[in-house]
């Protein structure tokens, strides 16, 4: 067993098409029916390079490779494995570490996972990667009713600009709408909800409607900093849901929120929210080995 980099695009679109997804992390990043599953390949080939395992028989075992995201930070992708083997921990190990090996020691490698559906644990632990935090995608199929704080939340106007946007590109600093696209998204189906309190802008929400599939996405929410804990964005979620459930021909509102503290997502029972999805997080660091 050797471990090679590829640089032929067929035959890195036909493993991946064809191979064990069980294991690999960010796999929503290059789905086989991608649009642009081409130009992402061709990406990966040019950096930080495809990485394979093949045996004697020059038959491919398993493949690796990143997406940058920002300098010195990716996220993996994969392993994908041939059907016929069943995952190795300790190839995983010797072709990761050939990716690894490529960057400095300082470059982050972040990992993400499928609870309940993937398998990546023994992997995670055998490379000594650590745990980050947990993306939870949470959904609610009901209103629960108008709250307490409503007159502190209004509608976004041109004077809350400054400050939305400040906060927003803040709390949020990748693959994201800018807080200008938010802005000039605005309309009866992109709403974006404002809390003040004070004078000052303590939080805000994004609210995206799509009545053809009778479906709302809360797609940006945060409150200040000096804030939290305060039941800000808990008011914000709720306001939301409400003006979703009672304005619109919907049947469910989506969100994702990001975090290690589970009693916090357990919180959003109250409101009605049941997870639909959650990926744990790991990150790598040649440097902190």
């Amino acid at each position: 067993m050797k471990t090679i980099k590829l640089n032929d695009y067929d035959q890195i679109e036909q493993f991946i098409i064809n191979a064990d997804y069980r294991s690999a992390s960010y796999l929503y990043k290059l789905p086989p029916a991608h649009k642009n599953i081409t130009t992402n390949i061709k990406q990966l080939i040019e950096d930080p390079g495809v990485y394979a395992q093949i045996n004697d028989q020059d038959q491919i075992i398993m493949l690796i490779s990143a997406f940058q995201y920002e300098q010195n930070k990716y996220k993996v992708l994969g392993p994908f494995v041939n059907k016929s083997v069943s995952p190795s921990v300790s190839a995983f190990q010797d072709l990761f570490e050939s990716l690894a090996q490529s960057k400095s020691e300082s470059t982050s490698f972040n990992f993400s996972f499928e609870e309940t559906e993937q398998n990546y644990l023994d992997f995670m632990k055998t490379i000594q990667s650590s745990y980050s935090f947990t993306d939870y995608y949470l959904v609610a199929s009901q209103d629960i009713g108008e709250i307490e704080h409503a007159q502190n939340i209004t509608e976004y106007q041109p004077a809350y600009y400054r400050l939305f946007s400040k906060l927003h590109e803040h709390t949020f600093k990748h693959d994201v709408m800018t807080a200008d696209e938010i802005v000039e998204s605005l309309d009866e189906h992109h709403r974006l909800f404002i809390f003040m309190s004070e004078g000052l802008l303590k939080g805000y929400l994004y609210l995206q409607i799509f009545e053809n599939s009778h479906k709302a996405e809360i797609k940006y929410f945060s409150s200040h900093s000096d804030y939290r804990l305060k039941g800000i964005a808990f008011d914000l979620l709720s306001h939301a849901i409400h003006i979703a459930f009672t304005n619109h021909d919907i049947e469910k509102v989506f969100f994702k929120i990001r975090s290690k503290n589970t009693t916090l997502v357990e919180r959003f029972n109250e409101l009605g929210f049941n997870i639909n999805y959650e990926y744990k997080k790991f990150k790598y660091v040649a440097a902190h080995i």
